[in-house]
Protein backbone atom coordinates (compact mmCIF):
# COMPACT_ATOMS: atom_id res chain seq x y z
CA UNK A 1 0.00 0.00 0.00
CA UNK A 2 1.04 3.89 -0.23
CA UNK A 3 0.34 7.02 0.77
CA UNK A 4 1.51 10.65 -0.15
CA UNK A 5 3.25 13.01 2.03
CA UNK A 6 5.64 15.53 2.30
CA UNK A 7 6.25 15.26 -1.16
CA UNK A 8 6.82 11.79 -0.91
CA UNK A 9 5.05 8.24 -1.73
CA UNK A 10 5.80 6.00 1.21
CA UNK A 11 5.60 2.00 0.77
CA UNK A 12 4.08 0.28 3.80
CA UNK A 13 2.16 -1.90 5.16
CA UNK A 14 -0.44 -2.06 7.92
CA UNK A 15 -2.38 -5.09 9.47
CA UNK A 16 -3.76 -6.94 12.49
CA UNK A 17 -6.20 -5.41 15.17
CA UNK A 18 -5.75 -3.74 18.85
CA UNK A 19 -3.06 -0.69 19.45
CA UNK A 20 -1.03 0.67 17.06
CA UNK A 21 2.93 -0.36 16.58
CA UNK A 22 4.93 1.48 13.79
CA UNK A 23 7.89 -0.27 12.25
CA UNK A 24 10.88 2.08 11.82
CA UNK A 25 13.39 -0.17 9.84
CA UNK A 26 17.48 -0.12 9.45
CA UNK A 27 19.75 1.38 7.57
CA UNK A 28 19.54 -0.92 4.21
CA UNK A 29 15.98 -2.34 5.02
CA UNK A 30 12.21 -2.02 4.22
CA UNK A 31 9.27 -2.88 5.84
CA UNK A 32 9.63 -6.69 4.42
CA UNK A 33 12.07 -7.34 7.53
CA UNK A 34 9.57 -6.61 10.08
CA UNK A 35 7.50 -9.89 8.83
CA UNK A 36 8.70 -11.84 11.81
CA UNK A 37 7.91 -9.32 14.59
CA UNK A 38 4.45 -8.78 12.53
CA UNK A 39 3.33 -12.24 12.49
CA UNK A 40 3.88 -12.45 15.83
CA UNK A 41 1.88 -9.59 17.26
CA UNK A 42 -0.51 -8.70 14.61
CA UNK A 43 -3.83 -10.63 16.65
CA UNK A 44 -2.96 -8.12 19.67
CA UNK A 45 -1.74 -5.32 17.73
CA UNK A 46 -2.00 -3.06 14.75
CA UNK A 47 1.14 -3.28 12.88
CA UNK A 48 2.14 -0.38 10.46
CA UNK A 49 5.49 -0.57 8.81
CA UNK A 50 7.13 2.38 6.10
CA UNK A 51 9.80 2.12 4.26
CA UNK A 52 12.03 5.24 4.50
CA UNK A 53 11.66 7.54 1.77
CA UNK A 54 14.56 6.23 -0.88
CA UNK A 55 14.02 2.48 0.33
CA UNK A 56 12.07 -0.36 -0.34
CA UNK A 57 9.21 0.70 -2.42
CA UNK A 58 9.12 4.45 -1.50
CA UNK A 59 10.08 7.87 -3.49
CA UNK A 60 13.16 9.78 -3.09
CA UNK A 61 12.05 13.51 -4.22
CA UNK A 62 13.78 15.15 -1.77
CA UNK A 63 17.08 15.01 0.76
CA UNK A 64 17.14 13.42 4.59
CA UNK A 65 17.45 13.96 7.55
CA UNK A 66 16.64 12.37 10.58
CA UNK A 67 13.75 15.64 11.65
CA UNK A 68 12.78 15.33 7.90
CA UNK A 69 12.50 11.32 8.96
CA UNK A 70 10.43 12.14 11.86
CA UNK A 71 7.95 14.54 10.43
CA UNK A 72 7.54 11.60 7.47
CA UNK A 73 6.42 9.53 10.63
CA UNK A 74 4.28 12.06 11.62
CA UNK A 75 2.61 12.93 7.84
CA UNK A 76 2.29 8.90 7.80
CA UNK A 77 0.49 7.96 11.26
CA UNK A 78 -1.84 11.12 10.41
CA UNK A 79 -2.42 9.79 7.32
CA UNK A 80 -3.72 6.48 8.79
CA UNK A 81 -5.49 8.20 11.52
CA UNK A 82 -2.85 7.14 14.15
CA UNK A 83 -2.96 9.03 16.69
CA UNK A 84 -1.12 7.33 19.78
CA UNK A 85 1.66 4.19 18.71
CA UNK A 86 3.99 1.89 20.35
CA UNK A 87 7.69 3.11 18.29
CA UNK A 88 9.88 0.71 17.20
CA UNK A 89 13.21 2.04 15.38
CA UNK A 90 16.08 -0.19 14.54
CA UNK A 91 19.54 1.16 13.80
CA UNK A 92 18.55 4.41 11.93
CA UNK A 93 15.17 4.59 13.05
CA UNK A 94 16.44 5.11 16.34
CA UNK A 95 17.48 8.48 16.46
CA UNK A 96 14.18 8.75 14.44
CA UNK A 97 12.30 7.68 16.59
CA UNK A 98 13.91 9.87 19.34
CA UNK A 99 13.56 12.75 17.62
CA UNK A 100 9.83 11.69 17.42
CA UNK A 101 8.74 11.86 20.78
CA UNK A 102 10.70 14.76 21.69
CA UNK A 103 7.98 16.83 18.71
CA UNK A 104 5.31 14.78 19.54
CA UNK A 105 5.38 13.04 22.94
CA UNK A 106 1.13 12.71 23.21
CA UNK A 107 1.44 10.32 20.21
CA UNK A 108 4.25 8.01 21.47
CA UNK A 109 2.59 4.80 23.74
CA UNK A 110 6.56 3.04 24.52
CA UNK A 111 9.72 3.33 22.42
CA UNK A 112 11.56 -0.02 21.40
CA UNK A 113 15.25 1.29 20.49
CA UNK A 114 17.08 -2.08 18.76
CA UNK A 115 21.06 -2.01 18.20
CA UNK A 116 21.16 2.32 18.23
CA UNK A 117 22.60 5.30 19.63
CA UNK A 118 22.25 8.92 20.68
CA UNK A 119 25.71 9.30 19.83
CA UNK A 120 27.65 7.75 17.36
CA UNK A 121 31.01 7.27 18.69
CA UNK A 122 32.95 5.01 16.38
CA UNK A 123 34.66 6.85 13.39
CA UNK A 124 31.84 8.66 12.21
CA UNK A 125 33.34 10.69 9.39
CA UNK A 126 35.81 8.18 8.14
CA UNK A 127 32.75 5.95 7.45
CA UNK A 128 30.65 8.64 5.54
CA UNK A 129 33.87 9.70 3.52
CA UNK A 130 34.72 5.87 2.73
CA UNK A 131 31.02 5.30 1.78
CA UNK A 132 30.99 8.56 -0.51
CA UNK A 133 34.11 7.14 -2.14
CA UNK A 134 32.56 3.44 -2.24
CA UNK A 135 29.84 4.72 -4.51
CA UNK A 136 31.37 6.72 -6.71
CA UNK A 137 32.50 3.48 -8.62
CA UNK A 138 30.59 0.57 -7.10
CA UNK A 139 26.92 -0.48 -7.72
CA UNK A 140 24.92 -0.37 -4.96
CA UNK A 141 24.82 -4.45 -5.43
CA UNK A 142 28.96 -4.44 -4.97
CA UNK A 143 28.51 -2.15 -1.55
CA UNK A 144 25.70 -4.36 -0.41
CA UNK A 145 28.27 -7.40 -0.53
CA UNK A 146 31.07 -5.32 1.69
CA UNK A 147 28.73 -4.56 4.01
CA UNK A 148 26.94 -7.47 4.83
CA UNK A 149 30.40 -9.52 5.54
CA UNK A 150 30.63 -7.37 8.66
CA UNK A 151 27.12 -7.39 9.68
CA UNK A 152 25.85 -10.76 10.09
CA UNK A 153 26.91 -13.14 11.71
CA UNK A 154 28.44 -16.59 9.98
CA UNK A 155 26.01 -18.72 11.24
CA UNK A 156 23.24 -16.48 9.56
CA UNK A 157 21.24 -18.59 6.81
CA UNK A 158 22.38 -18.02 3.17
CA UNK A 159 18.41 -17.15 2.64
CA UNK A 160 18.83 -14.14 5.30
CA UNK A 161 21.85 -13.13 3.65
CA UNK A 162 20.11 -13.15 0.09
CA UNK A 163 17.52 -11.22 1.27
CA UNK A 164 19.46 -8.53 2.94
CA UNK A 165 21.66 -8.06 -0.34
CA UNK A 166 17.99 -7.66 -2.31
CA UNK A 167 16.90 -5.43 0.19
CA UNK A 168 19.99 -2.67 0.00
CA UNK A 169 19.81 -2.91 -3.67
CA UNK A 170 16.53 -1.20 -3.54
CA UNK A 171 17.78 1.57 -1.99
CA UNK A 172 18.45 5.41 -3.49
CA UNK A 173 22.53 5.73 -3.08
CA UNK A 174 22.23 9.16 -2.39
CA UNK A 175 19.13 8.06 0.13
CA UNK A 176 21.58 5.69 2.09
CA UNK A 177 24.53 8.33 2.24
CA UNK A 178 21.90 11.18 3.53
CA UNK A 179 21.15 8.81 5.97
CA UNK A 180 24.70 8.15 6.87
CA UNK A 181 25.21 11.95 7.22
CA UNK A 182 22.25 12.72 9.03
CA UNK A 183 22.85 9.76 12.19
CA UNK A 184 26.60 9.49 12.11
CA UNK A 185 27.26 13.46 12.57
CA UNK A 186 24.33 14.91 15.00
CA UNK A 187 24.71 14.12 18.47
CA UNK A 188 20.73 12.99 19.63
CA UNK A 189 21.45 12.71 23.42
CA UNK A 190 19.40 15.74 24.70
CA UNK A 191 16.65 13.93 23.09
CA UNK A 192 16.78 11.14 25.43
CA UNK A 193 16.09 13.35 28.91
CA UNK A 194 12.78 13.71 26.58
CA UNK A 195 11.34 10.16 26.83
CA UNK A 196 8.67 9.71 29.83
CA UNK A 197 7.10 6.45 28.43
CA UNK A 198 8.23 2.93 29.21
CA UNK A 199 11.43 2.06 27.21
CA UNK A 200 12.89 -0.91 26.31
CA UNK A 201 16.96 -0.65 24.84
CA UNK A 202 18.24 -3.70 23.23
CA UNK A 203 21.39 -4.62 21.48
CA UNK A 204 23.22 -7.83 19.62
CA UNK A 205 26.00 -8.93 21.75
CA UNK A 206 28.39 -9.44 18.86
CA UNK A 207 27.17 -6.04 17.26
CA UNK A 208 30.28 -4.38 16.26
CA UNK A 209 28.35 -1.93 14.39
CA UNK A 210 26.48 0.02 17.65
CA UNK A 211 28.09 -1.89 20.16
CA UNK A 212 26.74 -2.94 23.58
CA UNK A 213 28.06 0.47 25.05
CA UNK A 214 25.91 2.37 22.97
CA UNK A 215 22.82 0.31 24.57
CA UNK A 216 24.43 1.01 27.89
CA UNK A 217 24.51 4.90 27.54
CA UNK A 218 20.90 4.96 26.21
CA UNK A 219 19.62 3.12 29.07
CA UNK A 220 21.96 5.20 31.34
CA UNK A 221 20.29 8.44 29.57
CA UNK A 222 16.84 7.26 29.51
CA UNK A 223 14.65 7.25 32.70
CA UNK A 224 13.56 3.61 33.87
CA UNK A 225 14.95 2.37 30.56
CA UNK A 226 14.75 -1.79 30.33
CA UNK A 227 18.14 -3.11 28.54
CA UNK A 228 18.82 -6.31 27.11
CA UNK A 229 21.04 -8.20 25.08
CA UNK A 230 20.68 -10.53 22.58
CA UNK A 231 23.18 -13.39 21.17
CA UNK A 232 22.88 -11.98 18.11
CA UNK A 233 24.86 -9.28 15.99
CA UNK A 234 23.92 -5.76 14.81
CA UNK A 235 21.13 -7.21 12.43
CA UNK A 236 19.52 -9.97 14.70
CA UNK A 237 16.56 -9.90 13.18
CA UNK A 238 18.33 -12.49 10.30
CA UNK A 239 20.71 -13.61 12.77
CA UNK A 240 17.91 -15.33 14.95
CA UNK A 241 14.57 -14.11 14.59
CA UNK A 242 13.21 -15.74 17.65
CA UNK A 243 15.38 -14.48 20.00
CA UNK A 244 15.22 -11.15 18.36
CA UNK A 245 11.66 -11.43 18.95
CA UNK A 246 11.62 -12.36 22.42
CA UNK A 247 12.34 -9.34 24.36
CA UNK A 248 10.28 -6.90 22.26
CA UNK A 249 6.93 -9.42 22.64
CA UNK A 250 7.52 -9.54 26.44
CA UNK A 251 8.24 -5.76 26.82
CA UNK A 252 5.03 -5.01 24.71
CA UNK A 253 2.85 -7.13 25.93
CA UNK A 254 3.81 -6.01 29.51
CA UNK A 255 2.31 -2.45 28.44
CA UNK A 256 -1.18 -0.98 29.39
CA UNK A 257 -3.48 -1.42 26.62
Amino acid sequence: MKISVNGETLNYVKVGQGPAIVFLHFLGGFSYQWRHQIEALQDRFTCIAFDHRGFGFSTFNGRWDVPIGAEDLKAGLDALGIDKAHVIGYSMGGPIALVFNSRWPQMVRSLTLIDTFAKNHTHSKARIEESEKCFRYMSVREYARQYIATRLLPSTPKSAVDELLSAICLCEKEAYLDVLRGILLPDFTEHCSKVKVPTLVMCGRHDLTTPVAFTNDLTRLIDGAIERIIPTGHLGCFDDPVEFNKPIIEFLDAQPR
